[in-house]
């Protein structure tokens, strides 16, 4: 009988010290299916690593990596992974404990705390409030967001408050309040209210008032100290294959985008939420700020994001609306070139995971972004109880566009053969007109500026180049033919 006891108390011990440990009430079989997917969906893709957790009411019920970091660690629960904007949803807690300490109004216009900001319209300036930046409505576009976040100047160094000085002369999209779209600047200049009334900077108050509380000890706010405590490496997919690339991020977009947490430092901060504010019994922030979190507070929207549709409304760092086979739920998006993190929080039965990648393919074609969202996506319906969503992995999805880029240069080399062989000079000029036309019909009809396309889609941007080079090729002959050609007798006269 004694033997019987020891030998039940090993396995629960084993158990709750193993990385995929199950707690009590969960379905064994239920999260073996989600592990055999999300494997089976990075082995398809070429994934290098995935870390995931999944939370209820109860506690950190599942952490377990798949695959490795890049350098032939396993993934693990402790593995740091860049989450990109779900840093929102932090920096919106920030702001709400603030309000709850009564140092911050919501619905403050930013002036009030930065009496210097500005955009392009004076009246608008004045009328933007905390509350307009929080919910994604103060007419700030996601273009300006995107564009702070890619240019060099900005990745070199600049401050929250230089990042916020520069929308002097930015015009907005819409009137404070009207509509929503999704800028990182809003969560800039959240940060940069935050810094002013606190005296502190963003990254230390993030780390007094949520890390340490929570006790998310393999998190930080700096990516490159990150790559030193361990974090995963990048991969950006370049014709469907990883190719391992750094991560730069300007110190003025903290506030929007630099956080590393592992799987079981992000486990905690769902508990926060779910818990309404509370964590191992101590309160950081009301239950009513949670509420206000979570609840819909932007006009509906529809985004195409990674391939997937979502029609939803935003709240403060959290998107509220269907995602998969739950009809309702909060949840956001973390994205740039080179990883993804997506979490997920499912009120009906009070669960939530967060799965984080440490790839991403920027191919605007559905089919291969479609991996990266169809991943999360299957984890809520296996979750909900419904099969995972199905589509070609990402290999299949390049093999289409390998095929078509060789073709498409096949194409113009043949072009710009024919064109500098033609004999007429109409041809000449013809072949390489029409293929610059189209080139300008694409940029117009897609709207990608070329470093935008360069930064997210090399392999495109490269492929596209050397299209634009065999086109442009004959006009440059034919120019220094031109120019090149001795003057005749008849043209000395």
């Amino acid at each position: 009988m004694s033997l019987s006891v020891v030998a039940v108390l090993a396995a629960v011990l084993a158990s709750l010290t193993h990385p995929g440990a199950l707690a009590q009430g969960l379905d064994a079989a239920l999260l073996q299916r989600i592990d055999a997917f999300v494997e089976r969906e990075r082995e398809a893709s070429r994934i290098p690593g995935i870390a995931l957790a999944i939370v209820d009411a109860d506690g950190t019920r599942h952490v377990r990596g798949f695959g490795d970091d890049g350098r032939g660690r396993p993934i693990d629960a402790d593995t740091p992974f860049p989450i990109g904007s779900l840093t929102k949803s932090f920096t919106a807690l920030l702001v709400r404990q603030a309000i709850d300490a009564g140092v911050l109004d919501v619905d403050a216009p930013v002036q009030r705390h930065l009496p210097w900001f500005r955009v392009a319209d004076e009246q608008a300036s004045r009328r933007i409030t905390l509350r307009h930046l929080l919910n994604q409505t103060s007419g700030l576009s996601r273009d300006a967001g995107m564009q702070a976040l890619l240019h060099d100047k900005n990745r070199d160094g600049a401050s929250v408050e230089a990042l916020v000085r520069g929308m002097a002369g930015l015009p907005l999209q819409h009137a404070p309040g009207e509509r929503y779209e999704y800028s990182n600047l809003n969560f800039v200049l959240l940060g940069a209210v935050l810094e002013t009334v606190s005296g502190k900077p963003w990254t230390t108050l993030v780390r007094e008032r949520i890390l340490d509380p929570l006790q998310m000890r393999h998190s930080d706010t700096d990516p490159a100290s990150a790559r030193l405590a361990g974090m995963t490496r990048l991969h950006r997919m370049a014709f469907g294959f990883p190719i391992a690339e750094p991560l730069r991020l300007s110190p003025g977009l903290a506030p929007t985008g630099s956080l590393v947490a592992s799987a079981s430092d992000m486990a905690s901060y769902l508990r926060l939420m779910i818990d309404a504010g509370r964590v191992d019994g101590r309160r950081l922030v009301f239950a009513h700020s949670i509420e206000q979190m979570l609840a819909p507070a932007s006009p509906p929207a529809r985004a195409r994001l990674l391939g997937a549709e979502f029609g939803f409304r935003y709240g403060e760092g959290w998107f509220v609306g269907p995602f998969g086979a739950a009809a309702d739920a909060r949840w956001h998006l973390g994205n740039l070139p080179s990883f993804v993190a997506w979490m997920v929080l499912l009120p009906a039965t009070r669960q939530g995971f967060v799965l984080m990648i440490n790839a991403n393919a920027g191919l605007p074609l559905d089919d291969a972004s479609a991996v990266l969202s169809r991943l999360p996506l299957g984890v809520a319906n296996l979750l909900r109880g419904h099969a995972p969503p199905s589509g070609p992995s990402l290999p299949q999805a390049y093999r289409r566009f390998n095929l078509a880029a060789a073709l498409a240069l096949a194409g113009f080399a043949a072009l710009a053969w024919l064109a500098v062989r033609a004999r007429r000079s109409l041809w000449a000029w013809l072949l390489p007109a029409a293929s610059l036309a189209l080139f300008a019909a694409f940029w117009f009809a897609t709207g990608l500026r070329p470093t935008m396309l360069l930064a997210m889609a090399p392999d495109l941007a490269l492929v596209l180049a050397l299209a634009l080079g065999f086109a442009g090729l004959p006009l440059v002959l034919r120019a220094i033919g031109y120019l090149g050609r001795k003057p005749t007798r008849r043209s000395l006269r």
